[in-house]
């Protein structure tokens, strides 16, 4: 069976390429403000994010990638000294180009974060994360973006409710072609 579903993918993957034009790997890194105020946290922090996906356009001024991503140093929760210290996610990140080097896009994906109470062991918790940002070219292979991302996580046990954030970056990226 495993074996199966791996040719499959490996003919699926060899046949993409042909169908999607301006199709590409990408790698980049960003870096904003987390926070959120919400019922349970108040939350302040510095994001830095590793990111590694695949685009392509699929039609007519339309864009659809595969995004995973790492973040490290994310925030402290100030009311109970709680910090977020790492995550990991994947994301889906459908676009339209609003011009020929300028895309507007939605993120919808999952994540997991590892929070660290100040007294107790550290927690990982998984969440969905839900954006929306502007991605643009600098010069051949290399953009910027600009996104808001809000993530809302399960609950922590323990620590009276369920962690959210509002998250703001600024990323630039070096696409292969």
């Amino acid at each position: 069976m495993f074996k199966k579903l791996l040719i499959t993918g490996a003919v699926l993957a060899m046949t993409t390429g042909v169908a999607l034009a301006n199709s590409a790997p990408y790698f980049g890194i960003s870096a904003g403000e987390q926070t959120n105020t919400n019922k349970y946290f108040n939350y302040r922090g510095i994001p830095g994010q590793l990111f590694v996906g695949y685009g392509a356009n699929v039609g007519q001024g339309f864009y659809l990638a595969g995004e995973v991503i790492g973040t490290f140093g994310t925030g402290t929760i100030v009311d109970n000294g709680m910090k977020s210290t790492w995550g990991y996610g994947l994301s889906i990140i459908p676009g339209i180009m609003i011009s020929e080097h300028t895309m507007g896009y939605l993120r919808a994906g999952v994540i997991r974060t590892q929070f660290q109470p100040k007294t107790t062991g550290s927690k990982a918790v998984s969440g969905g994360q839900f954006g929306v940002g502007m991605q643009t070219s600098l010069m051949q292979n290399w953009d910027v973006r600009g996104e808001y991302t809000y993530s809302s996580y399960s609950s922590l046990n323990g620590a009276g409710g369920s962690p959210a954030s509002d998250m703001f970056t600024l990323g630039l990226i070096y696409k292969f072609d």
